[in-house]
């Protein structure tokens, strides 16, 4: 039971550490600031540390012959480890709903500057398309409508 401590703590605590860089990358983005580099690569650090976590749970978990901890952890005697297991259970199970709504968070925003970009680039390439948008991109056309000219 103390190896299962063990991981679910380390577990926990990257997990409860994800969220945190993904609020500093994403008032990042939104700030418009040009220092990202240094906050995905924390992201990465810490997602590379948590694969490496899951990676031992998974031995872990072969080796007691158990889908997962919560079936572990319930097939335990009760007690003070096997509360304590729990309780990291569900802090990592909280951690990770976090992650998820910040995921999608840094998702959207990151769809938004996609589509900016590719605003701005069909602008300087003066792509042109019909009044509904259907028909294929021209290049250097005469017409005087642009695409995405609608999000302006």
């Amino acid at each position: 039971m103390d190896e299962t401590i063990k991981i679910l703590r380390e577990q926990a605590v990257l997990c409860a550490h994800l969220p945190e860089l993904f609020d500093e990358l994403i008032k990042i983005i939104e700030s418009n600031s040009p220092d990202v580099q240094e906050s995905v690569s924390k992201i990465e650090t810490t997602v590379r540390d948590l694969s490496k976590n899951e990676q031992k749970a998974q031995d872990f978990l072969k080796r007691v012959g158990a889908s997962s901890f919560a079936e572990y952890i319930a097939a335990q005697d009760k007690g003070i480890k096997r509360d304590v297991a729990d309780k990291l259970l569900i802090k990592t199970a909280d951690a990770q709903a976090q992650l998820k709504n910040r995921s999608a968070k840094l998702k959207l925003l990151l769809r938004k500057g996609q589509d900016y970009v590719a605003f701005n680039l069909n602008i300087l390439a003066r792509t042109s398309a019909s009044d509904t948008y259907g028909s294929e991109a021209q290049t250097d056309s005469r017409r005087t409508r642009r695409m995405f000219e609608a999000n302006i």
